[in-house]
């Protein structure tokens, strides 16, 4: 729990800094993320501490995002490169290459999202085996986001994110393994 929190303080920290730049440019095509995460031991349906129960597991990360074409003024494509970190539990680096589509809502200043792609663990989950075995190194990535900015500062966001690894439905090799995660953040659009 303590590098969760620890990484937590940092982007509560760094807020403040990056939101005293210029607002007053239109964010550009970049972005990058930094979150902290607590997984679950339920499936992606599963209410996080509700239908779910809350792990002895959680990461800290970052991800690169690039938009890389637009579907009319308010759907965009992006790639993002992630890696993240595991403690508790699970102790390994993550990585996640993905492709997703972002609906930005001009009317009240917040995006939806949701990103797949490939998702490679640098050991075998441990959770991941306990909870669902068996599970794999290289399975699926899911994400499903929220994001809130504000008008005055519309290239600093607020993030809700969660982060799903599977086998989607054997594809991947296993019918069982995954994880899901939920992750608080903040992204600085550039």
């Amino acid at each position: 729990m303590r590098p969760l929190l620890t990484g937590l303080f940092l982007i509560w920290l760094a807020a403040p800094v990056a939101a005293q730049e210029s607002a007053t440019a239109e964010p550009g095509p970049w972005a990058v993320t930094f979150w902290g995460a607590w997984g679950t031991d339920g499936n992606i349906e599963d209410v996080p501490g509700i239908a779910s129960n809350f792990e002895n597991t959680w990461f800290v990360g970052a991800g690169l995002t690039r938009e890389i074409g637009r579907m009319g003024e308010d759907f965009a494509w992006e790639v993002e490169g992630i890696a993240v970190r595991h403690f508790g539990e699970q102790r390994h680096w993550e990585g996640d290459l993905v492709l997703g589509l972002r609906w930005t809502d001009p009317f009240w200043n917040g995006s939806f999202a949701v990103s797949t792609g490939v998702s490679l663990a640098s050991s075998l989950p441990r959770m991941e085996e306990r909870v669902d075995p068996p599970t794999d190194r290289f399975l699926q990535f899911l994400g499903i986001e929220a994001a809130f900015s504000t008008k005055a500062n519309p290239a600093h966001e607020f993030v809700l994110r969660l982060h799903h690894r599977s086998s989607a439905y054997g594809l991947y090799g296993t019918d069982d393994g995954g994880s899901n995660f939920v992750a608080l953040g903040y992204r600085r659009r550039f």
